[in-house]
């Protein structure tokens, strides 16, 4: 089956999920869940040896490969998409249809009772005042949220590197990492792609091409 560069691009997304700081997660159990390193030696890149103990990411491996040299570097390895954004999370106009419990179509004040994050913005995503809201409602009234959420992320984002920054140069070394961030020690060197020693604000925000 014949299947496009986004499709490859979000299917191999999901291994490097962690990478990134830009929206930490306060939850305790998330925290103490282990997850498997792909990078196994921390050389920054990805060998055709070590993707294949992830049987999507070796399934597209030659795809992502770029340069055909048989490993994947940082600018290779494709993004997590912020599926929060595109209705992935509970709230979301995907995780929303659960909410229409008589199937037609809409949802009532009643029905999105079962969701407080909704309720309390009824009236907000409500756009016709009709007092039911459907698919088109909600997906205005997340991408007229979207500046202030991409705000507050990044907000909490900068807020986490200023702790972590204990010398205040505008970088953090491995050593600051290690002590502030224990999480992200162990890809240090996948992220650090100038091997400079050094992570940035650029190293650690999630991009297009990073």
């Amino acid at each position: 089956m014949n299947r496009s560069p986004f499709y490859v691009a979000a299917l191999a997304a999901a291994m490097f999920a962690g990478a990134a700081i830009a929206a930490p997660q306060d939850d305790a159990a998330s925290q103490q869940r282990p997850r498997m390193k792909i990078d196994t030696n921390q050389d920054g890149v990805i060998t055709r040896e070590e993707a294949s103990k992830f049987p999507r990411l070796a399934e597209h491996f030659d795809t992502l490969d770029k340069n055909h040299d048989g490993k994947l570097d940082a600018s290779e390895r494709p993004q997590r998409r912020g599926g929060r954004e595109h209705g992935g999370h509970r709230g979301g106009p995907g995780g929303a249809a659960k909410l229409d419990s008589d199937g037609d179509g809409r949802i009532s004040k009643a029905e999105v009772a079962k969701s407080p994050r909704l309720s309390e913005s009824f009236a907000q995503i409500d756009a016709n005042h009709d007092g039911y809201i459907v698919r088109s409602e909600l997906r205005g009234y997340f991408e007229r949220e979207r500046p202030k959420r991409e705000a507050e992320r990044a907000k909490r984002f900068d807020e986490k590197f200023a702790q972590a920054d204990l010398n205040r140069d505008g970088k953090l070394s491995k050593l600051e990492v290690q002590e502030k961030m224990p999480r992200l020690a162990s890809e240090f060197a996948f992220l650090d792609e100038d091997r400079d020693g050094f992570l940035t604000k650029a190293d650690l925000k999630p991009g297009p091409h990073r």
